[in-house]
């Protein structure tokens, strides 16, 4: 049976948005053989790098399932709605925050310094201080944001936020103090149960991720794969774990799966 193949972004298909060759030659004989290949990513679409738009992959969700592009045509755009976002703005106004969209991205002062911490060779945080301010955000931006990261000061700062989210948005957790505010109704499985969906054919669906955000995903597709270098809590979720991102790991993977 063909295959649809769901990829995470970082520290999966690649890292610090370089991907190793043999990923890239990977791709391209699961392609020929009839299978198709698809980014799973909780980044936005202006938040990825123009050369993954140009390969031209058969499909990518971005957003985390909130926008969706199957042969280069747009088929699903879900923003947040903007009182939901303007209500995001206020009640996280003293912490550090970026409203992410699918054309723009803007973001805090407290942010951009949060930014300024991460490893001066992780190119999507130098991305995100390219970002304009939140200050120039104007009413028609808020028709393309999809969900809003967030870094508190504290966990009590944490806690005070979060139970003032309303039930129709879902807090995604990320590392300590950081994490994301998206649409309830949205994510990396339902991504999938889209793409599926779409086909009149048949496929199985393989997820393959690295993290607990790809959780979702791993959970909902046929097949589940996790990267060597992932979380090990993933990895005992896994029906198969591969080697790292840096050992072929990906390439790896889809010759497990037999895809060439």
């Amino acid at each position: 049976m063909k295959k649809i193949i769901f990829l995470d972004l970082d520290g999966t298909l690649w890292t610090f948005e370089k991907i190793p060759s043999s990923a890239l030659e990977a791709l391209e004989l699961a392609r020929k053989n009839g299978h198709k290949i698809y980014i799973n990513t909780g980044r936005t679409r202006c938040e990825v790098p123009q050369f993954l738009l140009d390969m031209n992959l058969d499909g990518y969700c971005f957003g985390a399932g909130s926008e969706i592009v199957i042969d280069n045509k747009q088929v699903l755009f879900a923003p947040l709605e903007k009182r939901d976002t303007q209500f995001i703005q206020h009640i996280a106004k003293d912490s550090g925050f970026s409203l992410e969209g699918s054309k723009m991205t803007f973001t805090n002062e407290k942010n951009r310094e949060r930014m300024l911490q991460f490893n001066t060779d992780n190119r999507m945080g130098n991305r995100f201080l390219s970002f304009p301010d939140i200050s120039t955000l104007t009413d028609s931006d808020y028709e393309q944001v999809m969900k809003v990261s967030i870094h508190f000061d504290s966990l009590t700062q944490r806690e005070e936020i979060l139970k003032q989210i309303p039930e129709h948005l879902t807090f995604t957790n990320f590392l300590h103090l950081g994490g994301e505010i998206t649409h309830t109704e949205y994510n990396k499985a339902t991504a999938i149960q889209f793409v599926k969906d779409y086909y009149n054919e048949e496929y199985e669906t393989v997820a393959i991720g690295d993290s607990e955000n790809d959780l979702p995903m791993l959970e909902y597709a046929d097949i589940s794969i996790v990267m060597g270098n992932g979380v090990e809590s993933v990895k005992e979720k896994a029906d198969y774990v591969t080697d790292r991102i840096d050992n072929d790991g990906l390439y790896k993977a889809f010759k497990y799966l037999k895809l060439f």
